[in-house]
């Protein structure tokens, strides 16, 4: 019995050929380390800040207090910096998936309603009078 091959989709086609190529993402491991980085530097500045409110109260010394505070808002500066380093790597993961999703789906799609989806639908040239339908323009 010979079994006839089902032709592959353009999804799977591509992940054959990625396959094929082995040549890795070097963004990938970028990607991960300034993740990582971001949620790090986030986490480091909580504890500092969260170290220095005691720190400022401890004490009477305008200098020492003073010290603290600098200390303080620049854990909150770690902070936002390190939020942010978080959510625009986090949101670059997930976008990426999800415009890979759209991608296989309008594929399917494609596939589903053959070449009615990839129609395009032409317009006749106006011509020189300015009607679409050849007749000549009407005097005003």
């Amino acid at each position: 019995m010979t079994s006839v091959p089902v032709p592959a989709s353009r999804a799977d086609r591509f992940v054959r050929e990625l396959a094929e190529l082995k040549i890795p993402d070097p963004a990938a491991a970028r990607s991960t380390l300034w993740l990582r980085l971001g949620g790090l530097l986030m986490t480091a500045g909580l504890v500092l800040s969260g170290l220095a409110f005691p720190l400022a109260h401890a004490t009477d010394s305008s200098l020492a207090q003073g010290d603290a505070l600098a200390l303080g808002l620049g854990g909150i500066a770690a902070t936002v910096v390190g939020g942010a380093l978080f959510l625009r790597y986090s949101l670059t993961n997930f976008l990426r998936f999800w415009l890979a999703r759209q991608s296989f789906e309008l594929d399917r799609l494609g596939e589903r309603f053959g070449d009615r989806a990839g129609a395009v639908q032409t317009v006749p040239p106006v011509s020189e009078g300015g009607s679409r339908n050849g007749a000549a323009p009407t005097p005003r």
